[in-house]
């Protein structure tokens, strides 16, 4: 089962590459754009924040805008999916990689280099160009749909059939070890079915799948991957090199500049007249923009550094179910944080 389970992902993949090359045939198409406020392209037209980032809620503005609602769980998979690096954000570097050609580099560099133009921002993209980016990530949904029964079948020997892979054990296998693992177990291939798997599945791009690897195309989805990504990721970087938050820092009436870090430079007096710090969590939570993923990363400086788990405990009112939604963090709640950090 899970053999037919890899060949699926291989036709998956094919299958998102032709739209990938269809669109980069477009001579309209160009993945991204140069004056942050007046141009926008592939990238900008999704990163309405102009922070640098595609977030969760940028991709169901994205798929709304072009008639496909999404469910919580396909929007986070979309994220999942653009998310190239497994760092738990989305840049202009993951995005390219996810939507131009892997398997024609000259229609890629061709793509890359073409000149701008302008489209005014909030604007959709020229009509085919929008067509063939929606398909992409509409061809990226319906593989999610057609392989999510089939992985829920094999889960359980993910392990077991990688060690077959990997003969040699060695902790990962190549593109020779997997076509040996075809042709001991008589399974039809060619060599593009290898190339899409490992296009698929190679994230860090060194020509082996990893055990990570492996299960992250493997085993089921699951929204709090992303999470785990961005948690690793954070504390994987030596902490002199960790930036706050990549998030844009919200809008008020003095300014709407979006900043890479997300600190106040002026600190801000405690409020004696707060309610009760239980009330003030369950107000915290009520709020439409709140998100624990944005609010711990999103930390000032003067408070203690803590992990996600103890900043939940924090946050969060006694049998309060967590949000993982990626959503911008209003100033207000940010003040209503920074008030239960205090106490």
């Amino acid at each position: 089962m899970l053999t037919e389970l890899i060949i699926e992902i291989c036709e998956c993949e094919r299958r998102t590459e032709t739209v990938r090359k269809l669109l980069s045939q477009l001579s309209q198409f160009e993945p991204y754009a140069g004056n942050l406020f007046y141009q926008v392209r592939a990238f900008k037209r999704m990163d309405k924040s102009r922070c640098g980032e595609i977030s969760y809620q940028d991709i169901i503005d994205f798929m709304l805008d072009n008639n496909c609602s999404l469910t919580s769980l396909e929007a986070s998979y979309l994220l999942q999916y653009l998310d190239f690096n497994r760092d738990g954000r989305v840049t202009y570097t993951d995005f390219a990689k996810q939507i131009l050609p892997k398997t024609d580099l000259i229609l890629k560099e061709t793509a890359a280099a073409r000149d701008s133009y302008f489209v005014l921002a909030n604007k959709t993209l020229p009509n085919e160009v929008e067509w063939g980016l929606y398909k992409i990530l509409h061809q990226e949904l319906s593989n999610f749909k057609h392989l999510k029964v089939i992985k829920e079948l094999c889960k359980e020997s993910a392990q077991q059939t990688f060690q077959m892979i990997d003969h040699y054990q060695l902790g990962y296998f190549t593109a020779q070890h997997l076509e040996n693992y075809f042709k001991t177990n008589f399974i039809q291939y060619d060599k593009q079915d290898i190339s899409a798997f490992f296009h698929a599945s190679d994230r860090d791009e060194d020509n082996k799948i990893s055990i990570v690897e492996f299960n992250y195309v493997i085993k089921p989805f699951h929204p709090s991957q992303i999470l785990k990504d961005r948690e690793r990721a954070f504390y994987s970087t030596p902490k002199k090199y960790r930036r706050i938050d990549n998030s844009p820092k919200p809008q008020n009436s003095f300014t709407n500049v979006r900043s890479k870090q997300f600190i106040y430079k002026t600190p801000v007096k405690a409020d004696l007249s707060q309610p009760d710090l239980e009330i003030q969590k369950q107000q915290l939570i009520q709020q439409s923009d709140f998100n624990l993923i944005d609010l711990f990363y999103q930390q000032p400086k003067a408070t203690p550094e803590m992990k996600f788990r103890k900043f939940c405990k924090t946050i969060l009112p006694k049998n309060a179910p967590p949000n993982y939604q990626s959503k911008p963090i209003s100033a207000k709640t940010y003040q209503m944080m920074l008030n239960i950090l205090r106490q």
